[in-house]
């Protein structure tokens, strides 16, 4: 028994596969005989057809003269002793114009066991009627299906018994070392790709061979895969600081930017908003004010006497007065206001929400807080005074853009200057005539 069994353990995949496909061709065989028994029921059922069509030309022959001379007696005797045959089921006659001259037994339309033809009554190639006769198959596919059934009955205990032994022959040949060799490699693969055990097969075949070469190359495989991981490691680390510094260039860059960003809309001496960042905030603001009907207010500074201030005391006193007035306004404002230098010593706050009387107390409130501070240049105290002009929408005179708005402000700034300065002005508070007047004289600061 141990001899036996170590011969057919030497032999190759081919050699057993070729026992594999002598059971698959005894199959086959057996398919081959269901089909040779499915033509010959196709056979008889097309001689079954040929009995019935020369059944329904003898019978149509001999109801000629009946159906021409109108016997519906005989006809209907004739029909009645063809329905007595097993085999006929149903038999009709009718005249050339289609009308039922006799009828006898059952027509079934959806049986598949019934064949039913047709056939003309001719006297002298003269259609006088048609015949319809309805022939059974039953008894015939009776006898094809008990055929069928005792071949498959025993075809089937056949392939039962060939299934079962190419189950067993391919469960040894083919399965029982594949899963031996998928155990032992799913079992010892560790989880950085190691392979820490040998295949325990040994057999004369082909997965012999794999799995001998398998040990073989499993030294030189977790080597190589060591050198990999090496250099991956090394990749990983590389990367990881490459990304460190990208990461870190990316954050300088976007504090670089925003501070570029910031730097673009400040005024460089004050610390304020400049003309562009105003320029842009108040077409914003006014065009949401039209919009919804909510108030806005403008306010327009100028230092007063500034020209003489620079004369006297010099530029570098100038800009200290600029500085000191900038931080006396920007401590007096609401934070929802927007404070900007737009001029050499001119101011502007975008008040939101702010309507006139809103405007009339803020600006108020920075006339006297920059009236009551005093700038100290070269140990030597200034005091300075400013004067305001204020503009609010809506508004009687249907102010609708920040142009207008602007506008505005400034004749109301001109009307405090032109009143003395160190006064707050208000464009609603002045009167028709005023305005006209000073909408054509030009605003000398």
């Amino acid at each position: 028994m141990l001899p036996n069994k170590i011969s057919f353990m030497r032999l190759g995949i081919r050699q057993k596969m070729i026992l594999v496909l002598l059971g698959v061709l005894m199959i086959a065989l057996g398919v081959n005989g269901w089909f040779a028994l499915k033509r010959q029921q196709e056979s008889i059922l097309k001689e079954t057809n040929r009995y019935a069509s020369d059944i329904t030309r003898y019978v149509s022959r001999s109801l000629a003269f009946s159906v021409v001379g109108y016997d519906y007696h005989t006809i209907q005797l004739l029909l009645d002793e063809l329905i007595k045959s097993k085999d006929i089921e149903y038999v009709k006659v009718s005249n050339s114009k289609g009308k039922t001259m006799a009828e006898a037994g059952a027509l079934r339309d959806t049986s598949e066991h019934q064949v039913t033809l047709h056939e003309p009554i001719r006297i002298d190639n003269d259609v006088v009627g048609h015949l319809t006769i309805g022939v059974s198959t039953l008894n015939i596919t009776k006898n094809m299906e008990e055929q069928r059934s005792s071949l498959i009955k025993r075809e089937s205990f056949i392939i039962l018994l060939i299934a079962l032994g190419e189950f067993l022959a391919l469960s040894y040949i083919i399965v029982r070392p594949m899963g031996i060799i998928s155990r032992s490699i799913r079992g010892s693969v560790t989880g950085d790709g190691k392979i820490t055990s040998d295949i325990p097969l040994q057999s004369g075949d082909e997965f012999g061979d794999l799995a001998q070469q398998f040990n073989l190359l499993r030294t030189e495989l977790n080597s190589a895969n060591a050198r990999l991981q090496s250099k991956i490691d090394a990749a990983d680390n590389k990367l990881l600081e490459t990304n460190q510094k990208l990461l870190k260039q990316s954050l300088e860059l976007k504090l670089m930017n925003k501070e570029l960003q910031q730097l673009s809309i400040t005024d460089a001496l004050t610390g304020l908003y400049n003309r562009r960042h105003f320029d842009a905030t108040t077409e914003t603001e006014v065009t949401l004010s039209l919009r919804h009907g909510e108030p806005n207010s403008l306010l327009l500074i100028d230092i007063d006497f500034f020209k003489k201030i620079n004369d006297v005391h010099g530029h570098d006193a100038g800009d200290a007065v600029l500085k000191d007035v900038a931080t006396a306004l920007r401590d007096h404002t609401r934070k929802s206001d927007a404070l900007c230098r737009i001029g050499g010593e001119e101011f502007a706050i975008l008040c939101r929400r702010a309507d006139t009387p809103g405007a009339l107390a803020l600006a108020e409130k920075l006339r006297a807080a920059v009236e009551a501070h005093t700038v100290r240049v070269n140990n030597k105290n200034i005091s300075v005074t400013i004067s305001i002009g204020a503009a609010s929408i809506p508004d009687d005179a249907g102010t609708d853009s920040a142009e207008k708005l602007l506008k505005c402000a400034d004749i109301a700034l001109y009307h405090s200057k032109k009143r003395g300065r160190n006064q707050t002005t208000h464009f609603s508070l002045i009167t028709d005539y005023d305005r006209e007047k000073e909408n054509v004289i030009p605003f000398a600061r």
